[in-house]
């Protein structure tokens, strides 16, 4: 076991007992404690993978993620525990209201630090932590996390533009935003409409098929 690994979750850990006591006891500033305990333990860890270049949070010394899968983890390390810093920060300044209300206004920061988050998951899927594979374990294994990570990457870079689009222009992206869902809206409402008239349509081949069978 890695020592800093262990003091990076002991900070963890207090953090969550320290939000779990203020919440039973009350205790507001026990709560931020909390908070900003779990966001430095998370925040080390990411420093631990840049300066490194090894993956953090793991109690073993086992290759595969080293190089620039670490740095990536690192940096989504250090965005996750940065955050949660500051809204420890927020909360106990009571400047949090103002902040949601910023982010009320502009959702494309929300937007875009998870595509961010995202892209970095996508990239750490893509690594092959186990490069001697047999064709077989490369199908099974290696193919569907390929197009997991396809996947994950697409949604990371949607909220990316989208984040940025809605920061630079939140008028034009609201009106976007609600013609997409509009048309979304009439997609859905017609495949229930479908559904529903097949149902319809079913029952009654159902009764009349009873009907006939109770004749005979």
């Amino acid at each position: 076991m890695r020592l800093l690994t262990f003091l990076e979750y002991a900070a963890i850990v207090a953090g969550a007992i320290a939000i779990f006591a203020g919440r039973h006891y009350a205790l507001t500033n026990g709560v931020h404690l909390g908070i900003f305990l779990i966001g430095a333990g998370i925040a080390v860890g990411g420093i631990e993978s840049l300066y490194s270049r090894h993956m953090s949070l793991r109690f073993s010394e086992a290759a595969g993620y080293d190089g620039s899968p670490a740095i990536v983890w690192g940096m989504m390390l250090l965005l996750v525990g940065g955050s949660l810093i500051g809204y420890a920060y927020l909360l106990d300044t009571g400047a949090w209201p103002r902040a949601a209300g910023l982010l009320k206004q502009y959702p494309g920061i929300v937007y875009a630090a998870a595509g961010l988050l995202l892209v970095g998951f996508a990239v750490l899927l893509f690594t092959d932590a186990g490069a001697h594979r047999k064709l077989w374990q490369t199908l099974l294994f290696r193919v569907p996390r390929v197009i997991v990570a396809l996947v994950v990457l697409t949604c990371g870079v949607a909220g990316i533009v989208s984040g940025g689009w809605q920061i630079a222009d939140p008028q034009g992206f609201a009106q976007v935003e609600r013609e997409v869902r509009s048309r979304l809206d009439a997609v859905f409402r017609a495949i229930r409409a479908n559904t529903t008239a097949e149902e319809s349509r079913a029952e009654v081949r159902g009764q009349k098929f009873e009907q006939k069978a109770m004749t005979t």
